[in-house]
């Protein structure tokens, strides 16, 4: 099922992004900022003499640990559904996971898109999402499935820049995420700079079991 002319709500403004997150999630900037942040302290632990797909690996990882460490004290549980590692939240009916994404991350003009091919499953939540969408706008029936709608927590990290949004996807085609219902940026152009001067000085104990400095050369 598509959805050719949908229009993407993007939600970038500051103040308007700190609403929304705490309208729809009950979380802040400054925690998705934090993911994020590990995310990019994983990928820099690798070398030259690392396999071409540890970065997006640990990067995943870790930013996924967090994401738990954060949300599940506010009342998440950890989710695994499909094998999609994620955050649920049963009040809100909202997952929440963890997504490598390309240069099209919190760029108004263009979309992410997963940079590693997704299977059946992931095609299957968007699709769900996309259905929820349609229900939503008074376009179809009743919902079978369990009607929890799916986040991803977007980073895109290329060595020197950095940039992350929070999006709902609703589109899916040949194992890449293509339409968004939904996008709050969190970190856009020369953000993560800024961030950089602010987690120097939390570094050495938050991001000690990295070992990791989450400052960029």
């Amino acid at each position: 099922m598509t959805r050719g002319n949908m229009t993407t709500l993007i939600v970038h403004e500051p103040r308007q992004v700190e609403r929304r997150l705490r309208q729809e999630f009950g979380t802040n900037r400054r925690t998705l900022i934090d993911i994020v942040a590990v995310a990019v302290a994983a990928r820099a632990r690798c070398t030259t003499n690392s396999p071409r797909s540890a970065g997006s690996y640990y990067a995943w990882a870790a930013a996924t640990t967090r994401l738990r460490q954060v949300f599940r004290p506010e009342g998440w549980d950890k989710g695994d559904g499909d094998g999609i590692e994620t955050v649920v939240n049963h009040e809100r009916k909202i997952k929440i996971a963890v997504l490598s994404t390309d240069h099209g991350t919190a760029d108004i003009n263009r979309r992410p898109k997963n940079r590693t091919i997704k299977g059946p499953a992931s095609e299957r939540v968007v699709e769900l999402n996309n259905q929820m969408e349609l229900f939503t706008l008074g376009e179809m029936g009743p919902i079978a499935e369990s009607p929890y709608s799916m986040w991803y927590v977007c980073i895109y990290d290329d060595g020197s820049s950095v940039r992350a949004e929070l999006s709902k996807p609703v589109t899916f085609s040949g194992g890449f995420i293509t339409q968004f219902s939904e996008r709050i940026f969190v970190l856009q152009d020369g953000d993560w700079e800024k961030v950089v001067l602010t987690l120097s000085d939390k570094a050495p104990e938050q991001y000690d079991d990295l070992k990791i400095d989450v400052r960029r050369k």
